[in-house]
């Protein structure tokens, strides 16, 4: 009995845990969460690969930073009176805080999340991973992150759907600091009282789970309450809002304009898209589409693994690892999509030099009375037409104000029009 235990607690080649530590790894009904794990040499080679995918996000989004602090700079310098700022739309706002709030709240969950896959390389040196204020620190870090990005990419889904279908309240930047306050102030208190509650060694919150520390399996509760339901939430928020949005680009659906709930399906008819809306709603809806595909699989694998570890099992090392590879592209894979998709958010375009004209133009008071004084009476008559029976076509959804319905020259100046237009008629 004795040789046979000590004869199972021999660790294979490969692994540098010594004889206490692999069996403390192992699991049994008295051990269903080890404490430690000891990688093989064929797990360290995926846990790599792991790390490779979450440098790649992390340094996308650092460059997308970067590039936002350059072209703030650039802005600054050339345009410095300019009509531009760093947050324009409610759509900025969600995009920068997560790996950056979807893209500062996309990005900076972005971030988070890939950060502590990094950390990882900690344990490949060692070639073990154990508890402690490292793997607590890992496991807390990137529970914030998933989940930001998760609630992120739910926002932006929803933000999408309603701007581009309903066209209301879409517009309200304190509305979009509000939301992203909110899911931050959630990330932030739940991740920080669950660490704060379980510490004592054997009820810590965060373990190895096996190959990154995460949330432990004795707290199935928190996983669903602080990750789990999230994800699913974008993941099923993605796919109910990307199909209507899809077929709307495409002229299968038309919304009433005065009634925003009432909708209607019908044959396919050819749409203009002259502002370009049906190719952003699509361009935006790839990143919830994106997020399906990657969380997809690492949302299914770890959900299998809930029963498996009730039985001592863990997922097949291949398949956990291809899937955790995927997700660990996701802050790349949203850069990717910000440049390509939305390069006008966040200052992400380069700045245009204003000329000299331009400038010269914006510094002057405008003088409509002196130009029209040397104009002609037929080019003045022609001015005061088309300001008083062709107005600006009024934007989709708003209404022009009664005084500024085609009135927008001074009082002197229509006298002046219409005088000239007298002693024209009595010179004929």
């Amino acid at each position: 009995s004795s040789s046979t235990s000590s004869f199972m607690s021999v660790p294979p080649p490969g692994i540098v845990c010594t004889d206490e530590e692999y069996a403390l790894s192992l699991k049994s009904p008295g051990n269903p969460y080890p404490p430690i794990t000891c990688l093989t040499r064929g797990q360290s080679f995926g846990v790599f690969l792991m790390i490779e995918a979450a440098s790649i996000s992390t340094l996308a989004v650092l460059f997308i930073f970067a590039l936002m602090i350059r072209n703030y700079y650039r802005y600054s310098k050339r345009d410095p009176g300019g009509n531009w700022r760093l947050l324009r739309q409610p759509m900025d706002i969600f995009m920068v805080f997560m790996a950056v709030g979807i893209q500062l709240s996309l990005l900076c969950s972005d971030l988070l999340q890939a950060i502590p896959l990094v950390l990882t390389i900690k344990w490949v040196n060692e070639g073990k991973l154990y508890t402690g204020n490292y793997c607590t620190a890992q496991g807390a870090i990137s529970q914030m992150g998933e989940t930001g990005v998760a609630i992120a990419t739910f926002v932006i889904a929803i933000h999408t759907f309603v701007a581009v279908m309903w066209r209301k309240g879409t517009r309200s930047r304190l509305a979009a600091f509000i939301v992203v306050g909110f899911l931050w102030a959630f990330v932030i208190i739940f991740v920080g009282i669950s660490v704060g509650i379980h510490r004592r060694t054997g009820d810590l919150y965060d373990t190895p789970t096996p190959f990154w520390c995460w949330i432990g399996g004795k707290f199935p509760d928190e996983r669903i309450a602080g990750e789990y339901f999230w994800m699913w939430l974008a993941l099923i928020t993605s796919l109910v809002v990307y199909i209507p949005l899809g077929l709307w680009s495409r002229g299968y659906i038309s919304v009433d304009p005065k009634t925003w709930w009432k909708f209607r399906f019908h044959r396919r008819v050819q749409v203009q898209d002259s502002d370009g809306s049906r190719h952003r709603a699509l361009a935006m809806l790839a990143y919830p589409l994106v997020y399906a595909i990657i969380v997809g699989p690492t949302s299914v694998i770890r959900w299998i693994n809930f029963g498996l570890e009730t039985r001592g099992k863990d997922t097949p090392t291949a398949v956990s690892f291809i899937a955790s590879v995927l997700f660990s592209l996701s802050g790349f894979l949203n850069v990717t999509l910000l440049l390509t998709t939305r390069p006008q958010l966040l200052l992400l375009n380069m700045p245009r030099a204003r000329n000299q004209s331009e400038e010269s133009t914006s510094s002057m008071p405008s003088r409509p009375s002196t130009n029209i004084a040397r104009s002609s009476p037929g080019a003045i008559l022609g001015t005061l037409k088309t300001n008083l029976k062709a107005p600006n076509r009024m934007k989709l959804g708003q209404l022009d104000e009664d005084t500024n319905a085609g009135w927008d020259l001074p009082l002197e100046t229509r006298r002046s029009a219409l005088s000239l237009s007298e002693s024209t008629a009595t010179d004929v």
